[in-house]
């Protein structure tokens, strides 16, 4: 990697990528490889690049047209099948820029020679960089907005606007005294940097932070770890940990917790206001196996009952006037039962209550009456107690909770398949790859530890890289017409076991 340098000087993301090909060659990552050969994938991979050829059409001042289309779809298969690396963003949104190295054989790099004049047409102008030879096109009559390419030895360059005319001459100066822009990749199969700032999306939740990431297989696995960086020191509280075990029962499928998240967020007005907020407190959540939508949350408070009977008067004010226009729904605060219900909901009525049990009290959100099955596993509960130094812990069975994400992603947003053939073929796409990657996935832990005052550690290990909602919202992403490809950038049978419980 180049390093933050480039994020300081206007990049949003800085990347190096092995490829598919590798993954695909790890005779260890048998999970993954299973889910890459589904067919419901391979239908998926070819709606995203519909979508993003589509868009570059449009970026490129072409109408939608699949002549245009054709020809760039087999460049973004290059882009996800061999080594590449760039830098993507700009300190300017009127000026976009990026910068990609693809390692390309002779053939390929030719192709997109071809491919490039047939979309740009004939008007490319010849030029010469660190002794090298390449092409321009001026796009929208803009120097500054044009799209070049320059092929170097075993490597294809490509990039749009002047922005990152830098990291063009190093990558070129590598490639004639490396033979490569950048040294190999040793053991991991990706590295980015991310700034938190420019990137958007839902990096915009943190605090202005950069983000290093890495990805290496480990054994049938995806490893992931991160590196969050602020800027200043954060004022992170840490206390015992005050475990709701009398209110966790049954057979479980998911469990989190968290402890002063709200330290690394930004945080509207409304929601730091709050005084029982689970968000600046420790919060549990979990979900059970015997049905779906099973899901409970609750959080310790010294006085529940006030508070959420402070809470019945606050948030209802807050929130129902977004939550009506959004997908019409409205908390209601029903004095009689001491419950504040989240009406409207359709197949279940979430509620938040006060409870009373051995270890304290609890603030108590449910979506159906609670469990009187057996205790939580002691193991899993053992992940987090004691530790001082732990943010956030998540343990899931991935395949049965992507079903209950896909749910609840439809009926928050009160989604349905909508109408016309392209909705209708759309979410049919998405649905046929959750119930095929269902019944594939495993176990997925992530941890989030404060390993410095200004700086958070994550670790990931899942077969896919990805928990159930990282995987609902990618679909979403790119099978959405409304929020898909770019437009959203700056987003049973199933086997496992809570950790210790094999």
């Amino acid at each position: 990697m180049v390093g933050t340098a480039s994020l300081l000087a206007g990049a949003a993301i800085e990347y190096h990528c092995a490829g598919s090909a590798q993954l695909l060659g790890d005779s260890h990552l048998v999970t993954l490889q299973k889910v890459l050969a589904l067919p419901a994938t391979t239908n998926l991979e070819t709606l995203a690049e519909e979508r993003f050829s589509d868009w570059l059409t449009n970026f490129l001042g072409h109408e939608n047209s699949n002549p245009t289309a054709s020809l760039i779809e087999p460049l973004l298969k290059d882009i996800v099948e061999n080594e590449s690396l760039g830098q993507f963003g700009s300190a300017s949104v009127n000026e976009p820029g990026f910068i990609l190295a693809v390692h390309l054989s002779g053939q390929r790099r030719q192709l997109w020679q071809d491919n490039a004049g047939k979309i740009l047409g004939g008007n490319s102008q010849k030029f010469s960089v660190q002794q090298f030879d390449g092409l321009r096109w001026t796009l929208h009559d803009s120097h500054s907005n044009s799209f070049w390419i320059v092929s170097a030895q075993d490597w294809l360059l490509a990039g749009c606007g002047d922005n990152f005319s830098s990291a063009q001459l190093q990558y070129l100066s590598q490639i004639k005294s490396q033979g490569r822009p950048a040294p190999a990749l040793e053991g991991d199969w990706l590295q980015a940097d991310i700034s938190s700032v420019q990137i958007g999306g839902w990096f915009r939740y943190l605090k202005p932070a950069t983000i290093r990431i890495t990805v290496r297989p480990k054994e049938d696995n995806l490893q992931v770890e991160a590196r969050i960086s602020e800027e200043n020191a954060v004022a992170w509280t840490s206390n015992p940990w005050q475990i709701p075990k009398d209110l966790m029962r049954g057979q479980v499928i998911s469990f989190t917790a968290g402890q002063d998240v709200a330290a690394f967020l930004k945080l509207n007005s409304g929601l730091s206001s709050l005084d029982a907020n689970p968000l600046t407190n420790q919060f549990f959540f979990w979900a059970l196996d015997q049905m779906p939508m099973l899901n409970y949350m609750a959080w310790p408070e010294s006085n529940a009952s006030n508070a959420l009977e402070k809470l019945s008067t606050e948030l209802p004010a807050m929130l129902n006037p977004d939550l009506k226009r959004f997908n019409g729904t409205e908390l209601i605060w029903h004095p009689e039962a001491g419950k504040l219900v989240w009406h409207h909901m359709g197949l279940f009525v979430p509620g938040l209550q006060a409870e009373q049990k051995t270890n304290g009290q609890f603030l108590f959100f449910s979506s159906f009456p609670r469990s009187k099955g057996k205790p939580m596993p002691d193991a899993l509960l053992a992940q987090i107690g004691g530790r001082t130094n732990l943010v956030y812990y998540n343990w899931e069975l991935t395949g049965k909770r992507l079903q209950e994400w896909e749910i609840l992603s439809r009926m928050i947003s009160n989604r349905s398949l909508g109408k016309g053939k392209d909705v209708i073929y759309k979410s049919g796409i998405e649905t046929e790859w959750f119930g095929s990657l269902a019944r594939l996935v495993g176990n997925t832990v992530t941890e989030i530890t404060r390993s410095a005052p200004n700086e958070l550690s994550v670790t990931r290990k899942a077969p896919v890289g990805l928990s159930a909602l990282e995987l609902v919202s990618l679909a979403d992403w790119l099978c959405d017409a409304d929020s898909g490809p770019i437009h959203s950038l700056p987003p049973a049978g199933n086997s496992g076991s809570p950790p210790g419980h094999r």
